[in-house]
């Protein structure tokens, strides 16, 4: 399976090389082409798609996270050979040799430092954005408003458990900069920080989504989440066919040890160094298999018996355009095995990047629609079932997201735009 998006002119922009001029020679037979309402409706969108989230994520955390990339693999990025191994891999993903894209750990790593990044920020936004759904999944964990207030937590509770189906570099990322984001959210020195910075969080959360905050509205579920120390911890699953076991303990150990800092670095800088991540919060898991292939058994070691979070970016797609029906069984395979309340989070290339042709006439059909008639009309086919067993929380056709112009990175980075479906487990 893959770990991107189809490759096109629609792709992305270099943040950097944007114009709003024509090129070309301007004088005083050059008239401007007045801008079409489609053309200034899709502006607006992406404004609208970037304000949402401005601010939501401090650039200082965006940053740390593309600093992982750079103290992941600093001989790659300096590499003679990586312009000629980009290239390669480029090739491949056009021509949708995926076998070949990732059947090398040096193309695993030049992928990785070239268009992971981007995915990292974007998969961090879209879970920052989906908090307050998020939270439905703590629920085994939650920690009451008595609790907080009387009592210390009970000791047994589970880790957030995520399954990433197609995942690699960019999740483990994404989910390690989504957890700092978390802890720094949720880091009280007494138990009323505790339940100031819940409900803070929450009325960020609610914003972000659009909704309009209650004075009245009971304490945030979001306390569910702390552990008995008052932070959470992630326990994360990969599963992809392609090897990256190599490039997912780099990326881990650099999320969970303090960065490299120079010789001449202060003593204070030196105090303050510190991991993104503790060793003991941010477990990861990686498992070469392939999902289409896995029995309901295997499905279940995975993804455990709590509800969790699953997800699929940029990997339904291609999974449907390897085979409409393995992938029809899988998702119905996953429908029986996760727990009620379990999220599953669909992210892919929007628009015509992402139909599916079916049938001997070759029809096309969106992505979204084979994904909705499995998951929310299939269900009710059955001989003792009238009603569905999922239900959908987001469904966007196509969102932005945009790199933070402020960011440093050795090469470019993409912006990016994408669908994003949610659904929960009744």
């Amino acid at each position: 399976m893959s770990k991107n998006g189809r490759f096109g002119k629609d792709y992305g922009t270099v943040v950097g090389k944007d114009t709003k001029s024509r090129p070309g020679w301007k004088g005083l037979g050059y008239a401007k082409k007045a801008e079409s309402s489609k053309s200034k409706r899709a502006t607006q969108e992406e404004k609208t798609d970037r304000d949402a989230s401005e601010g939501v994520i401090p650039v200082e955390l965006q940053q740390l996270l593309l600093n992982i990339y750079k103290d992941s693999f600093p001989t790659v990025l300096v590499s003679d050979t990586l312009q000629i191994l980009l290239q390669e891999v480029k090739k491949a993903l056009y021509e949708r040799d995926f076998s070949r894209a990732f059947g090398k750990e040096e193309y695993l790593e030049v992928y990785s430092i070239r268009w992971s990044p981007s995915r990292s920020l974007c998969y961090m936004s879209i879970l920052v954005d989906a908090l307050n759904h998020l939270t439905t999944i703590f629920s085994p964990g939650q920690i009451t408003h008595s609790e907080l207030q009387f009592e210390s937590a009970a000791d047994d509770r589970s880790p957030i458990r995520v399954t990433c189906c197609g995942g690699g570099a960019a999740e483990v990322v994404a989910f390690g900069g989504f957890l700092r984001y978390l802890q720094d959210a949720l880091s009280p020195s007494t138990v009323e920080d505790v339940l100031s910075a819940s409900e803070g969080l929450e009325k960020l959360s609610l914003q972000a989504n659009g909704l309009a905050n209650d004075s009245n509205q009971q304490p945030s579920s979001f306390s569910g989440i702390l552990t008995p120390d008052g932070l959470p911890t992630f326990d994360l699953r990969l599963i992809d066919t392609a090897q990256w076991q190599g490039v997912v303990h780099k990326l881990r150990g650099s999320l969970t040890t303090p960065p490299p800092l120079s010789k001449y670095a202060s003593s204070s800088a030196k105090e303050a160094n510190g991991a993104l991540a503790s060793d003991n919060d941010f477990n990861v898991i990686f498992r070469q298999d392939d999902i289409l292939g896995m029995s309901a058994s295997q499905l279940e070691d995975v993804i455990g018996g709590q509800p969790s979070l699953l997800t699929l970016l940029f990997t339904l797609n291609e999974l449907y355009t390897s085979s409409i029906g393995k992938t029809t069984t899988f998702l119905l395979k996953m429908t029986a095995t996760v727990k009620s309340g379990s999220l599953l989070l669909v992210v892919d290339s929007p628009g015509s990047y992402s139909e599916i042709i079916v049938g001997n006439e070759a029809k096309k059909y969106p992505m979204h629609w084979l994904l909705d008639h499995t998951l929310l009309e299939t269900q009710k086919l059955g001989a003792n079932e009238s009603i569905p067993k999922w239900e959908k929380l987001i469904s966007e056709a196509s969102k932005w997201f945009r790199i933070a112009e402020t960011l440093r990175y050795p090469i470019p980075l993409e912006n990016m735009r994408y669908q994003i479906h949610l659904y929960r487990r009744l």
